[in-house]
């Protein structure tokens, strides 16, 4: 249940990961457990209706059902008085216990067969980010601008403005991320800018530009060991508002 590294963009399988659950509310669920699992909603959708008084009044109680309905997911244990379930993850083998508080706040600890903990907080989405670790020392910050913000050695174009939906992810020796940020700028400007500080820091720097559609920025030092990236896209809409996405690993000190 490890997070994959770097994140990946979601591709379509069966069954829907525990973690994936959290901080989603009950039509989300059943929504993402339907197109996940492949299930018809006409099968389901009956019952949904009839369980949604209880989902009203136990929130977390709809995170539970869409774990049973899960075709990977095979509960051994439903505790209604400790409020917890616990279940095994067929494709991996992995047997895992919830509190049905931590799902209906989408902050949960869990501790798999192997005895390694795993944590996943969304309770503060909206201020903190989403924020998950691991029991090697990983933690990744996701979602607001401000929460998965790029450390400072990584430049950004002055008057850059970060969007929500990067990601940074600290390790015991690295540091990786992508933060996504927008500025009214010229794109021969911002190119020029990165290649300037980018060599100034000692990076070796490749530039490939597709015409006037998009220019990418790349350096590299310690052979490789040491990369930031950025990718420069005017909109469409208006040319002179320029999407910068910048990619970056680093080695810890």
């Amino acid at each position: 249940m490890s997070a994959p590294y770097p994140p990946q963009p979601p591709q379509q399988k069966k069954g829907l990961s525990g973690f994936a659950i959290a901080g989603i509310g009950c039509l989300g669920i059943i929504v993402l457990l339907f197109l996940g699992g492949g299930f018809l909603v006409a099968k389901y959708m009956p019952q949904f209706k009839e369980k949604m008084a209880e989902f009203e009044k136990d929130p977390a109680k709809a995170a539970v059902w869409a774990l049973e309905l899960n075709p990977d997911i095979e509960v051994l244990n439903k505790d209604e008085n400790k409020r917890e379930i616990t279940f095994k993850t067929k494709s991996t083998g992995e047997t895992t216990t919830l509190s049905y508080e931590d799902l209906q706040q989408g902050k949960l600890s869990v501790k798999n067969d192997k005895g390694e903990e795993y944590s996943f907080d969304a309770s503060k989405a909206q201020t903190d980010g989403v924020v998950m670790k691991g029991p090697d020392g990983r933690t990744i910050t996701a979602g607001v601008a401000a929460a998965s913000a790029p450390p400072e050695e990584v430049p950004l174009y002055p008057g850059l403005v970060l969007q929500d939906g990067g990601y940074r992810m600290d390790q015991p020796d690295a540091v990786t991320g992508m933060a996504v940020g927008f500025v009214q700028a010229d794109m021969v400007k911002i190119k020029e800018h990165y290649e300037t500080l980018f060599k100034a820091a000692g990076y070796e720097v490749t530039s490939v530009a597709s015409g006037s559609a998009n220019t990418s920025v790349t350096g590299s030092k310690d052979e490789g060991k040491s990369t930031i990236s950025v990718i420069i896209n005017p909109l469409a809409e208006n040319p002179e508002q320029i999407q910068v996405t910048t990619q970056y690993h680093l080695p810890k000190p």
